[in-house]
């Protein structure tokens, strides 16, 4: 079962995979990536720790023919910053931001074929996703943050520093307080 919404239990660093535990650990994490899809909570990655399994491994499954298992996985080497938009995790259902990611990752995949290879485009951006877990790593880590909007007042609105008119008891207008130094 997917771990939801525990920040704590997501932090926790991996211990590296022995060559014995790869096959069992891949095809629970399919069985449960797949359950998850089958539920309607639809993911293209899925990491040991998300299922509390504290080992360092990962599947990504694009699609039938886009799909690649992160075993004992480091990152080398990344390349030419993107904005990827509303990047979402299984554990955070509902959550999605715009986060900061690399187009080009090289990765160094140990324990299986290949033990090298270059992601690039979604490919890229989910391992960098998981490899994120198992480092205790969370893809709100690498959220842009969300520039705050200020409201402009507008001429007829009642005024910032909210005097009151002597004769109506109101706040005075904008353009009859402050903005009229404005002009």
């Amino acid at each position: 079962m997917i771990i939801i919404n525990d920040e704590n239990s997501l932090r926790i660093k991996c211990e590296d995979v022995l060559p014995e535990e790869v096959d069992f650990l891949i095809n629970l994490l399919e069985i449960e990536l797949k359950e998850s899809n089958r539920l309607g909570k639809f993911g293209i990655g899925l990491a040991a720790p998300q299922i509390g399994i504290y080992k360092n491994i990962a599947i990504v499954r694009i699609d039938q023919n886009y799909s690649v298992n992160l075993v004992n996985c480091k990152i080398e080497n990344a390349y030419d910053p993107v904005l990827f938009k509303n990047e979402g995790c299984l554990s955070f259902p509902g959550r999605n931001e715009d986060t900061t990611r690399f187009q080009e990752i090289h990765v160094t995949n140990n324990l299986v074929y290949p033990h090298k290879f270059v992601a690039t485009g979604l490919m890229a951006v989910v391992c960098q996703h998981e490899i994120g877990h198992l480092n205790g790593d969370l893809f709100f880590d690498h959220m842009i943050p969300k520039v705050v909007k200020i409201n402009k007042v507008k001429p007829n609105d009642p005024c910032t520093c909210n005097k009151v008119d002597s004769i109506t008891g109101k706040v005075k207008k904008y353009k009859k307080c402050c903005g009229r130094n404005n002009e």
